[in-house]
């Protein structure tokens, strides 16, 4: 079974509890999630789910008043593990500015996300390190095609460095977009 992933605006600093029911009419799961970590990543993911069957899904809030009036359904969404669902198409725009010992990436998220949200980012660095890049900025900027930023540091200075950036989704990793860039000596 593939968890859904879903995202909504927390309702104010006083919430303290998020959950998340997903229902298809006859089967009904719910998730609770910590405000303060869906402040971090923006989303929340329901396990438990029916492949191929679609769930209409709802949020209430709770803080130390009581729970909130459920939310309005969201569209159906239908969770996949087949691989049948569209990945996101490749980042755009990419470009690195850099110093002797740090690089400046900047893009732009795709113009497509594919079957699901864009979670998060994928770099990889041409000495082996991967870092990845989540949370509310990332699913802030897709709506607007808002321009990512990341700095990745612990670079040597006079080398030549390629940078893969992918999106991230429910449904699996995108293409890559690829820039090189020697750094400067010191």
């Amino acid at each position: 079974m593939e968890p859904v992933v879903r995202r909504w605006r927390v309702p104010g600093h006083l919430v303290h509890r998020l959950t998340v029911t997903a229902t298809n009419g006859t089967h009904t799961v719910s998730t609770a999630v910590p405000a303060a970590r869906f402040k971090r990543t923006a989303y929340a993911v329901v396990g438990g789910l029916t492949n191929g069957t679609p769930y209409t899904v709802t949020v209430t809030a709770r803080n130390r008043v009581g729970q909130s009036e459920r939310s309005l359904p969201a569209a159906p969404v239908t969770p996949t593990t087949d691989g049948s669902g569209a990945l996101p198409a490749v980042s755009t725009g990419l470009k690195v500015n850099a110093e002797a010992t740090a690089a400046r990436l900047s893009w732009t998220p795709p113009k497509t996300t594919g079957d699901t949200p864009v979670t998060g980012y994928r770099i990889t660095v041409s000495d082996g390190r991967t870092v990845t890049v989540t949370g509310r900025d990332v699913l802030v900027a897709q709506p607007r095609a808002k321009g990512m930023l990341r700095v990745v540091g612990k670079l040597r200075p006079s080398t030549a460095y390629t940078f893969s950036i992918a999106a991230l989704t429910a449904t699996g990793t995108g293409p890559s977009a690829e820039v090189s860039v020697m750094t400067p000596s010191r």
